[in-house]
């Protein structure tokens, strides 16, 4: 069962006898009223319940896409017992993100936003939503992480939160303490279904922009160049701020513009390079047809390429520049199964400096490995026997000596970037080397 719940539960026929403590005094008061309880009549005929929160005066509201998805009829209410139907104007299940209209708006009031990116862990923050269908209720907590994958969508980035969420708050505002909507609460992290003290919210910037897609498009549009990428990482897991092209996919922007698997991303406009997630989301944002600056390094040589974004495809269901799992590859110690050349395998050479054993194919310059230091460097960071080694720090490999003299100058440095090929792409290995 997968221990991160949606937060849409169906009422049930008899609800738990209690609720919330009350309130934060001034502060309640003045945002309660931008809250709503959303109850959603299916097309299957089932009942769901949830929450969301007032964004204009004109009835624009945001909740949780899964809280009204396949709705029939979208009934929300406010703590006056205001009632009103509304409309679904769009949803982005890539984020579980909908807009919803309300029909006939009578003195709505409106939410303010916060930026998210400010957002310090310790923060206090409260949650209101509509736990069990109990209607408006409030809990305080922290903000406990920021940046947190949960594994729910490509474009995870939540913060954390200690502040009681349960069933039925899917779509509520959080707040900070001075009234502003810091995020969505939008997942529990449970076993039983219930708090546990671990939430998550979709962080307001990230909120702001789909509902501004929504609201302009009835879907989001998302930037793409069609590569993924990997970070560079050194021996301590530290990452530096550089991603390496992983793969390609063919007649992508990225490869019309002749990037190649194996290049060293040293800059792409202003898109974050701090880690494949980030790098992700940040193209997802780019209007097709955005040109982007971006410098490469590939061969220890500096290129200058620009890159026309274009609009994700529609049966694309991963994210662009999504990064690769090395513990997803395959394990293989069956030389035979990985198509090595069986004349060469007895005479692959022991480069131990870096773990591993290999023969040099001469028509592809790579050294091809055979064998691998089950504690090494290489094969905690997701090398395997088969990977082929094709470059160090940027330059190609000319056989055995060239490689042993450019562990020597790297050993004199103290650390080196290798680059491996494999079936799933390109992996760039930051390691530390020693002088013998």
């Amino acid at each position: 069962m997968n221990k991160f719940l949606y937060l849409l539960t169906f009422l049930l026929p008899v609800l738990p006898c209690w609720a919330e403590d009350g309130a934060l005094e001034d502060i309640i008061a003045e945002v309660n009223p931008s809250v709503l309880s959303i109850t959603v009549d299916t097309k299957q005929g089932e009942q769901a319940l949830g929450a969301g929160f007032v964004l204009s005066a004109d009835g624009y509201a945001v909740t949780n896409a899964h809280v009204v998805e396949d709705a029939e009829r979208i009934n929300v209410s406010t703590i006056f017992d205001d009632n009103y139907e509304a409309q679904l104007v769009g949803a982005d299940k890539k984020t579980d993100v909908a807009l919803i209209k309300i029909k006939h708006p009578l003195g709505l009031e409106p939410v303010r936003f916060a930026d998210s990116d400010n957002v310090r862990l310790g923060n206090t923050v409260f949650a209101i939503g509509n736990p069990y269908g109990l209607g408006n209720s409030v809990s305080k907590g922290i903000i406990s992480a920021k940046e947190r994958d949960i594994e729910k969508g490509p474009y995870d980035s939540f913060l954390q939160t200690d502040a009681a969420i349960n069933q039925g708050n899917s779509g509520g505002p959080l707040f900070n303490t001075k009234g502003e909507v810091v995020g969505m609460s939008t997942a529990i992290f449970s076993l039983q279904g219930d708090n546990s003290g671990i939430g998550f919210a979709t962080p307001s910037n990230m909120l702001q922009w789909i509902i501004e897609a929504l609201k302009k498009d009835g879907q989001v549009i998302r930037g793409w160049l069609g590569m993924s990428v990997r970070p560079i990482r050194l021996k301590n897991d530290d990452t530096v701020a550089q991603l390496a092209i992983a793969v390609l996919e063919e007649n992508s922007p990225a490869a019309t513009a002749g990037l190649k698997a194996g290049d060293v991303i040293e800059r792409i406009g202003n898109i974050s390079l701090k880690n494949p997630r980030q790098f992700s989301a940040d193209i997802a944002t780019q209007k097709p047809g955005t040109v982007l600056p971006a410098v490469i390094r590939r061969d220890g040589e500096i290129l200058n390429i620009k890159l026309t974004v274009a609009e994700m495809p529609k049966e694309d269901t991963t994210s662009d520049n999504k990064e690769l799992d090395p513990e997803g590859q395959p394990q293989l110690s069956n030389l035979e199964e990985l198509g090595l050349d069986k004349s060469k395998i007895n005479d692959a050479i022991d480069f131990s400096q870096i773990g591993i054993k290999a023969y040099f194919d001469e028509l592809s310059n790579e050294f091809v490995i055979v064998e691998l230091a089950p504690n090494s460097t290489l094969a905690e960071k997701g090398i395997t026997v088969g990977s082929r080694l094709f470059s160090i720090d940027g330059k190609k490999i000319f056989g055995a000596e060239d490689l042993r003299i450019k562990l020597k100058i790297a050993a004199e440095r103290g650390n080196s970037q290798l680059q491996f090929k494999s079936d799933t792409g390109v992996d760039t290995v930051t390691i530390r080397l020693e002088q013998k």
